[in-house]
């Protein structure tokens, strides 16, 4: 009877244990899941967000900080960290910085292979003002804007999309096209009308020679 006991107790810690390291380990996985909800959410504190449209004509304000350009203006755009820009194709626009850290600073207006894009770019200063300011025209050369003295961390995205004019043109050009080809279609079928009532006449004067042939044979 004592060593059934013992048994028994045994298995019971046994059973007990292997509880214990059962639940230990679904512990730890919901600490691991909780801990890729996190990295998720991390994917959100990315620098430029979804980007933001900026009006025709507005003027640009960044604060020049060595960490990241930070927005100013519009209002858009403000306190966002190098936030990013979507501009209308074939439209003027103003973009600099009034305030900074102190540190040297620029801007420049950069291409997709970091080249700056038909001299926009200023001098470097550790002062902003008017001077820091470009007067530019969006067009698809254009990719990011950047101070060449912290390029890691002060370069924003700059998107063209085109404008309602360029949708305008589009349908007009298709409005054209489908105009063209009615009027080819038109003309052909003119063409086709033409050529029958030619061929009526045709057959018709015909069918008259026949017939004065056989008046002259009936009167000989």
């Amino acid at each position: 009877m004592t060593r059934d006991n013992g048994i028994s107790r045994r298995t019971a810690m046994k059973v007990t244990g292997a509880a214990a390291a059962t639940a230990l380990v679904a512990g730890c996985s919901d600490d691991n899941g909780d801990d890729d909800e996190n990295g998720e959410n991390g994917e959100n504190g990315e620098n430029g967000g979804d980007g933001v449209n900026i009006e025709a004509g507005e003027r640009i304000e960044l604060d020049a900080q060595s960490g990241g350009w930070e927005g100013v203006a519009p209002s858009d755009i403000e306190g966002e960290q190098n936030p990013t820009l979507i501009l209308e194709e074939g439209e003027e626009y103003e973009i600099g910085w009034e305030e900074g850290d102190g540190s040297q600073h620029n801007i420049e207006l950069v291409d997709e292979d970091d080249d700056v894009v038909d001299d926009y770019e200023t001098d470097q200063d550790s002062e902003g003002g008017d001077d820091q300011f470009i007067e530019f025209e969006a067009t698809d050369d254009i990719a990011e804007y950047v101070c060449r003295p912290h390029d890691n961390a002060m370069r924003g995205t700059i998107e063209i999309e085109e404008g309602e004019g360029a949708d305008d043109e589009e349908e007009n050009g298709e409005d054209d096209e489908e105009n063209g080809e009615d009027d080819e279609m038109m003309d052909d079928e003119e063409n086709g009308e033409d050529d029958e009532m030619m061929d009526d006449d045709e057959n018709g004067e015909d069918e008259n020679g026949d017939d004065d042939l056989g008046d002259d044979e009936d009167d000989e």
